[in-house]
């Protein structure tokens, strides 16, 4: 899962990425009490606070505007603002941004993070904060704030915001009226929100979306099936959205509708509770090819023949750390045939972790008639621990096992 956080990180710089043109060799000059460092191509990262909470390395909103106030760089590409200190003890638990905070400078992507050891602080971002950037902001996160006096106010004026990012972070009552970002965002990522409840929101204010993710809020199937419904059958579900992510959200089966979204070619759902895959569950529109799906520590018992349907040859599909013990030629031999005929190296089915028998036949297609296909099969093992590509295809005959 590292490497489909880096993935998801990765595709999201995407969208943010600036054609600029360096005149000069990118430096770092002194930002203490932040610290900065070069990030090519796209230019500084500027990280002020302390994620461990140590008070020592403790840095206020008040030093930052300082470190701006008297460095010469002109543009930053991400700051990272990590448990800023209140100003004052009489603050108590609040930070406040204030106006002015970049003083000329501009940034890409800002990070504001308020988590203590202690709990969330409360976070208030001044309308004016990062005036400077207005034009320029593409990407902006919240992460371990109380939010109950942010209003969002600070990004009205935004031209370029087309990615969100809101995680650990409690009451959070949504956006509020009349904020034009909202309509142009392309990427939104709630995570780890749980008293979050206006879900109802998404279907209609958020119509240019291509990436929604939201993780780690334990919604359950009656509430994600509303909210999927909805969506699907919104301009967003229609026209624009191509990634989907609900991990971890108490999910025991397939949210209905997912193959209605015409656009979809990444969905996941790592680390939910979902036992059965039917036959139609994941159905990909014609013309689309299939990147991700991730199914990972479900619980998964079986999957039906015809659960995966669409393009799939270039296409990584995770049904890892499950508790299968079948692996039908009516489930996988078209994809694993699509990928076996794709030029992508990246393509496979990764199965790692499952207890699969393979004491009878149901095997025979694929380790005796479709030895080319192993090596699109990535961790297959028998439940005695014997890999897949280590069987005997003659087994098969010993069994009098009919040829697929």
């Amino acid at each position: 899962m590292v490497f489909i956080f880096c993935l998801l990180l990765a595709l999201d710089a995407l969208l943010l990425v600036r054609h600029f043109t360096f005149r000069a060799a990118i430096v770092c000059e002194d930002y203490s009490p932040c610290v900065c460092e070069v990030y090519q191509p796209y230019g500084l990262i500027v990280h002020c606070g302390d994620a461990n909470g140590d008070p020592r390395l403790s840095v206020s909103a008040h030093d930052v505007r300082n470190v701006f106030n008297r460095t010469t760089a002109r543009h930053i590409y991400w700051l990272d603002l990590l448990s800023l200190s209140p100003e004052t003890t009489e603050s108590g638990d609040l930070i406040k941004i204030p106006a002015d905070l970049l003083s000329d400078k501009t940034v890409d992507r800002i990070a504001v993070n308020c988590s203590t050891a202690a709990g969330p602080l409360r976070l208030e971002i001044h309308p004016e904060a990062f005036n400077s950037s207005i034009q320029h902001i593409g990407h902006f996160e919240v992460a371990g704030c109380d939010l109950s006096r942010l209003k969002f106010d600070f990004l009205a004026n935004t031209s370029r915001l087309i990615s969100l990012s809101i995680s650990r972070s409690v009451r959070f009552q949504g956006f509020p009226p009349a904020l034009p970002f909202v309509s142009r965002l392309k990427s939104l990522r709630i995570y780890e929100c749980l008293d979050f409840q206006h879900w109802n929101e998404i279907s209609v204010r958020f119509p240019q979306l291509e990436s929604l993710f939201l993780d780690g809020t334990l919604l359950g199937d009656h509430s994600v099936n509303q909210l999927v419904s909805s969506i699907a059958s919104s301009p967003t579900g229609n026209d624009t959205l191509q990634q989907l992510s609900l991990w971890e959200n108490k999910l025991t089966r397939v949210p209905d509708h997912i193959s209605s979204f015409k656009k979809l070619s990444y969905v996941n759902f790592f680390g939910n509770a979902i036992r059965h895959v039917p036959k139609g569950s994941f159905v990909f529109h014609a013309g689309i090819r299939v990147a991700f799906l991730i199914l990972s520590k479900n619980s998964l018992r079986r999957i039906d023949p015809g659960a995966f349907q669409g393009d799939f040859s270039e296409a990584s599909v995770y049904i890892d750390f499950n508790q299968l013990t079948r692996f039908d030629s009516g489930v996988y031999q078209n994809l694993l045939e699509q990928m076996h005929r794709s030029a992508s190296a990246d393509a496979g089915l990764y199965v790692h972790n499952n207890p699969f028998a393979c004491s009878d036949c149901h095997l025979a297609w694929l380790i005796r008639d479709n030895r080319h296909l192993l090596s699109r099969v990535h961790g297959g093992k028998c439940s005695n621990g014997t890999r897949f590509e280590d069987l005997n295809p003659k087994h098969d005959d010993d069994y009098n096992c009919p040829s697929s």
